[in-house]
């Protein structure tokens, strides 16, 4: 049994009689490539796709049929893939063929450093087109994700950005004297109050009107300023 491998090895590399038509490796490439694509038709992104390239030695008699493809435990958004194709014909062969993906996206880079500890604003970020199989961490789309938050360490221009690497920043202190905004009739209105809670950028918190004494919830939307709906 241990020299059927290398038996069958032999007859696949083995150069084909006079007057048989070969199946083309870019045939067998294809057939793969397109079985990846297929995969990860749901996938949002650019994809960048390729088979590599299969030993210049192989020789297999062309199919006279459609060429099958198969995988097991490949799920969509992964870089590797092996991908089995095969011929069922009257002589029939099989072979694994290696393919790689990428998947482009914009994701949030830094623009520049910034300092741990250090609020973001919109001028720090950037969305930048970037292979998303790369980072298995995870990876941050949209500029409300990070703005108001601060770093958890220096980051350099270029990082790509997860939530890993931000977190919240209060910016309403429990006891501390708030702006609190509204409007009314398309005028805005500006009302002093304090802060009964904690706060980060977006969330609700409790706040109490220094005018009515009057307890209401508002959104967090800037360093001691919060917004309610009149």
């Amino acid at each position: 049994m241990r020299h059927i491998p290398i038996l069958l090895a032999a007859l696949i590399l083995a150069p084909p009689a006079w007057g048989v038509e070969l199946q083309s490796h870019e045939s067998i490439r294809g057939a793969a490539e397109r079985h990846v694509r297929e995969l990860n038709v749901d996938q949002k992104g650019r994809l960048e796709i390729g088979a590599a390239k299969l030993d210049r030695r192989l020789r297999l008699k062309t199919c006279g049929r459609d060429l099958e493809t198969f995988s097991s435990g490949d799920n969509p958004g992964r870089s590797r893939y092996s991908i089995g194709v095969r011929c069922t014909s009257d002589q029939p062969w099989a072979l694994y063929v290696p393919v790689s993906m990428s998947v482009f996206r914009e994701v949030l880079v830094m623009d520049r450093q910034v300092d741990r500890g250090r609020l973001l604003t919109r001028a720090d970020i950037r969305l930048e087109e970037q292979d998303i199989t790369r980072y298995r961490r995870g990876y941050l789309e949209h500029p409300k994700q990070a703005l108001g938050k601060t770093p958890k360490r220096s980051l350099k221009a270029g990082t790509v950005l997860s939530t890993g690497l931000l977190e919240s920043s209060t910016l309403v202190s429990r006891g501390s004297r708030v702006t609190i905004l509204g409007e009314i009739g398309g005028i805005e209105v500006r009302m002093e109050g304090k802060a009964l809670g904690n706060g980060a950028l977006g969330e609700r918190v409790q706040v109490k009107n220094s005018s009515s004494n009057r307890r209401i919830e508002a959104t967090v939307v800037a360093a001691g300023i919060v917004q309610v709906s009149l």
